[in-house]
């Protein structure tokens, strides 16, 4: 493939692919079904810690963000300008609700 052809794909060669095997796939899905119990057990039964059950939930929805982006988006395989550009927009989303977070509370 000449030069001129490969710059214009953003994520890496195109004819290079990555195979992901079904029971690996399967096994991030019940992963995935496993956390996402475990918010609905703090949410039912952690209602007398209500901050730190939702500490918790969102700790357990960053740890869902970070495996469905990983693995499901592929940007594990990607280029790292996505994931750099992935994880800047994540943090940017987090500053913007601290900033909305600390407005209301001085209010």
């Amino acid at each position: 493939m000449s030069e001129q052809n490969k710059s214009r794909f953003l994520p890496g060669d195109p004819t290079e692919h990555h195979v992901v095997s079904y029971k690996f796939l399967a096994g991030i899905w019940l992963g995935l079904i496993i956390l996402t119990a475990m918010t609905v057990l703090i949410s039912v039964l952690g209602t007398n810690l209500v901050a730190f059950s939702v500490v918790t939930a969102l700790i357990i929805a960053t740890a869902k963000v970070t495996v469905v982006a990983n693995y499901f988006m592929h940007l594990k395989y990607d280029n790292k300008v996505l994931a750099v550009i992935m994880g800047l927009t994540m943090f940017l989303f987090i500053v913007f609700i601290g900033l909305t977070a600390f407005d209301y509370l001085t209010r």
